[in-house]
């Protein structure tokens, strides 16, 4: 018999996995903790939370690294892209819009 539930499907019309959707998700949210987007004191100062947010991305981690994994992502290059998009906004090379 036929599977007639539907089939999510991605811009490429690749079939879309679910899990792997969940931990792009958790990369995003990690990234926007970064970013300083959407900020909650959680008992810590925008600082210390900013900077922690900072450092998961940029320095090794096995969290990090497995997160990449499950996300289907080679946690090497996200490292890589982050690491220089934090720097050229440290150096005012990156203007960042606000909403």
């Amino acid at each position: 018999m036929e599977n007639l539930s539907p089939k999510a499907l991605n811009i490429a019309g690749e079939h879309r996995d679910p899990v792997k959707s969940l931990w792009r998700n958790v990369l995003i949210v990690a990234l926007e903790d970064a970013l300083g987007k959407g900020f909650k004191s959680y008992g810590m100062s925008y600082r210390n939370y900013n900077d922690s947010a900072r450092r998961w991305f940029t320095e090794p981690n096995a969290d990090f690294k497995a997160v990449c994994t499950f996300a289907g992502f080679d946690h090497e290059y996200v490292r890589m892209k982050a690491t220089n998009y934090f720097r050229k906004e440290q150096d005012g090379r990156v203007k960042r819009r606000t909403l």
